[in-house]
């Protein structure tokens, strides 16, 4: 009998029956610490014949039958032969971190020695083709990362997607380092991610490779500027970039100096995220206009046209897609009625109850919910509670702090961040007491090195529980065991679509520590939208394409009025800027793919306006491409008003910041009159408004502590409880969008126009003097040492701290820093142990 027939002769209900038998006992036994029934040794032996078949098939449903048994049946049976087929089924499946979990979970060391004949040989083949040599270590990949390795060496361009626990992360960046590895010194590769909060991750997970990988001469670095790469010719390079910062960097006239070999674009299905999604593909199509040789990665989850992302950029290349997971993840369903919980998940749509617990809570509110739910089902271990508001997660840890339930841990690394955070918030900040029962809250509008010093604790197991928004959808690598939903929305009152829904849910089980995720639904059936039903899996479409070809007629009015009448917009202008810089180099609307019968009206209209935007463009044509995500008039109004005021040219000028009010805080605040004046027109800001952006972002940019920047305000230094979490929040948004994205955003405009007229003028050399104040706002700092430092991946906070050991003299080198560093004892310079960490970690990688 052929394979085939072996899998048609399976008896399918009688298996599925049998499934759901084995997945109530595994999860009553793990949420609830019993079962209430047992297989028979005829049971146990029909699933571990059932999943030793399956495991060799070539449908992802049998395979994940397969890996359901093979990792549940060793946790309801202890038995020598349950534990040794569920190592065969795994090696089947390419599962090699859950073979190593599992060899350390039973009491079986060193298994192939238990293996015999063609058991043995078969181990000895499956793991000689799996494994690779990667520098000088050797590992063990599952199937899927192997395959990726190698496709990547065979093809310039490669797009993959693949759910969060298939290891895509994992593989990339060994991939990354084995590419500059075997290159000779001076590659430079990009790694694009699409925020800035997941800049540090990132840059710590090479940091950690590079180490363990024993490497040299690499430069890891998340600044845009050329300069650095170009004073250090015998190292390699990886920049860990946005895409702003990506297109920064390639309309600096020094990066042609430079090589830029391969570009990485993780969570790329963010390509269809609005103006951000536009900027992404622009950034993109200027790498490959400025080397056409660049190899090209894109990597996303859960997406069924990865071949998509091949197609924009027309890349001639290979498409991946997985859909089978390295960890199999359970989805729990929850119906609370008044006095019971009624717990059940489903086997191939059918409802299989585990259990119904007293509940009998009165709270009503979103947060009294999912925070007694979570009490109710939680099993001591790492969970993530989805709150779509940072405020509710915050109420959220606030109930399950006032539960009682969860004793300070005394636990030396939480007491230490907890004091930390006393000392650089408030000792008042109720986040440093919820640290030290091992829960925290996580979003956006935190300190960056608070929400780092979270995202490590909790990947180390300290923390327990994270009450988290929507950041984990931006590719944030903090896997938990369990994952609470309840009415998924992305931000206020938008229900969450499935692709998002499926790219959070995919954080349910840690590869290489857990065999499943729970994936924990309170009330679904309430649920204004429920992604559960449905295909998991969905197309990319490109912002630039979604709007072009769907809502022409909405952008050919926007180009036409030039968002006149409706003020900024991100995803209008970015998509302004693209039609504008495709039209320079002789790409047309009404020849691009993206033209039909329904659209053909406008496009024609669209170019049009866009040779008209050309022609009245007064400034250099090149500001048309190094500028973008702003309306070209709005460019022409202010060059208009300095060539009105060129005998006044000095006074425009920004000037390096030293202290609050001196001439550089007054001229900035008349930067930030002008910018409101000529790029944010849609209304004029009040004095008080001014005022308050120009003490932010002056005390920013000068690296003044966060607490004086925050607590500026008479009597705030008083606030405490949910008042004082408010009020940060409220505080660190403002310094997150006004300061961070708008005012680095239009401070860079101004910046790179000013020197553009300047040069036209005839002052070339003022033109090279002008400094770059939109760096210190990024940053934070405007002293070279401290900036030098940041670029290195230092947080803020240990650069500024640093910087101060060079008050009186410093360099312009940034070797002078690098050898500094190097060589001080940071255990003798005073600041916090948490700092000293973060230091000594960047420390060691040089």
């Amino acid at each position: 009998m052929g394979y085939n027939e072996i899998v048609a002769s399976i008896d399918r209900n009688y298996i599925k029956e049998l499934l759901k038998k084995l997945k109530k006992i595994t999860l009553q036994q793990e949420l609830f610490s019993n079962g209430f029934t047992e297989l028979t040794l005829t049971e146990l032996r029909d699933l571990t014949e059932v999943s030793n078949i399956l495991a060799a098939s070539s449908d992802n449903s049998d395979k994940l039958i397969a890996l359901d048994i093979a990792v549940s049946l060793p946790q309801v049976n202890n038995s020598r032969g349950i534990q040794l087929n569920s190592f065969l089924v795994l090696r089947k499946l390419g599962n090699y971190p859950a073979i190593k979990l599992l060899e350390e979970m039973t009491d079986i060391k060193g298994y192939k020695r238990l293996l015999r004949g063609i058991s043995a040989l078969e181990e000895y083949i499956f793991e000689s083709f799996n494994e690779k040599e990667i520098i000088s270590k050797k590992y063990l990949l599952s199937n899927f990362q192997y395959k990726i390795f190698n496709t990547i060496n065979k093809n310039n361009a490669l797009s993959l997607s693949a759910p969060t626990s298939a290891g895509k992360s994992f593989i990339l960046l060994k991939y990354v380092l084995d590419y500059i590895y075997k290159r000779n010194v001076g590659s430079t590769v990009v790694y694009i991610v699409p925020t800035r909060a997941l800049i540090k991750q990132v840059m710590n997970d090479f940091i950690d490779n590079v180490l363990e990988l024993g490497l040299k001469d690499i430069y890891i670095g998340c600044s845009s500027e050329v300069e650095v790469l170009l004073k250090q010719p015998e190292k390699s390079n990886i920049l860990v970039l946005t895409q702003e910062r990506l297109y920064q960097l390639c309309s600096n006239p020094e990066s042609k100096r430079i090589k830029i070999d391969m570009v990485i674009a993780d969570e790329a299905h963010n390509i269809q995220s609005g103006g951000r999604g536009v900027l992404l593909e622009r950034a993109i199509n200027y790498v490959k206009d400025l080397y056409p040789e660049v190899k090209v990665l894109f990597s996303s989850p859960l997406v069924s046209n990865p071949e998509k992302m091949l197609s924009i950029f027309n890349m001639e290349g290979e498409k991946e897609k997985n859909q089978f997971p390295l960890v199999a993840q359970n989805v729990i369903e929850v119906k609370q009625t008044p006095k019971n919980l009624r717990i059940f998940t489903k086997i191939d749509g059918d409802e299989v109850e585990l259990k119904i617990i007293p509940y009998g809570i009165r709270g009503t509110s979103k947060a009294s919910i999912l925070a007694n739910v979570a009490i109710k089902l939680w099993n001591q271990k790492s969970s993530i509670i989805y709150s779509n508001e940072p405020m509710l997660s915050t109420d959220v840890a606030r109930e399950l702090v006032l539960s009682g339930k969860f004793p300070e841990l005394n636990d030396g690394k939480l007491e230490e961040f907890a004091e930390f955070i006393e000392e650089y918030i408030s000792e008042n900040y109720e986040l440093a007491n919820f640290i030290r029962r091992g829960i925290a809250f996580h979003f956006g509008s935190l300190p960056s090195i608070i929400r780092s010093g979270i995202e490590d604790l909790f990947k180390e197991g300290a923390i327990k529980i994270v009450c988290c928004t929507s950041t984990l959808l931006e590719g944030l690598n903090m896997p938990a065991k369990n994952i609470f939903i309840y009415k998924p929305e992305k931000g206020q009152k938008k229900p969450m679509d499935k692709l998002n829904f499926w790219n959070l849910a995919g954080r349910a089980g840690r590869m290489g520590n857990d065999f499943s995720g729970n994936i924990i639904c309170i009330n679904p059936n309430s649920w204004d939208e429920n992604p559960l039903e449905g295909e998991k899996q969905f197309s990319i479409t490109p912002s630039s394409e979604f709007r072009l070809t769907n809502e022409a007629h909405k952008f050919k009015e926007f180009i036409s009025d030039r968002g006149k009448s409706s003020g900024v917009d991100d995803y209008n202008e970015q998509l302004v800027s693209l039609v504008v810089r495709n039209k320079l180099i002789g790409k047309k609307m009404i020849e691009s793919p993206y033209m039909n019968e329904e659209n053909a009206n406008e496009f024609f209209e669209i170019d049009e306006v866009s040779d008209q935007i050309i022609s009245e463009f007064l400034p250099p044509k090149s500001l048309l491409i190094s500028l973008p995500g702003i309306v070209p008039d709005r460019i022409n109004d202010f060059w208009l008003f300095l060539m009105e005021n060129q005998d006044n040219y000095k006074d425009l000028l920004p000037i390096r910041p030293f202290y609050l009010y001196d001439r550089c805080y007054v001229r900035f605040k008349e930067i930030i009159k002008l910018i409101n004046k000529y790029f944010m027109t849609e209304r004029e800001w009040s004095e008080d408004f001014v005022k308050k952006i120009a003490i932010t972002g002056y005390r920013w940019a000068t690296g003044e502590s966060l607490s004086q920047i925050i607590f500026y305000k008479k009597g705030s230094s008083g606030y405490i409880g949910k008042k004082l979490t408010s009020y940060v929040k409220n505080n660190i948004e403002f310094l997150n969008q006004t300061i961070h994205f708008q005012m680095v955003k239009y401070t860079q405009i101004y910046t790179q126009v000013l020197i553009e007229f300047l040069e036209t003028i005839g002052k070339k050399e003022e033109a090279d003097k002008v400094i770059k104040f939109s760096s210190y706002l990024e940053f934070g700092a405007s002293s070279v040492p401290a900036l030098e430092f940041m670029a290195l991946g230092l947080p803020r906070e240990a650069a500024t701290k640093l910087a101060e050991s060079f008050l009186s003299t410093h360099s312009e080198e940034p070797e002078f820093y690098i050898n500094w560093l190097k060589g001080i004892n940071i255990n003798n310079m005073d600041m916090p142990s948490y700092l000293r960490k973060q230091i000594k970690n960047v420390q060691e990688i040089l």
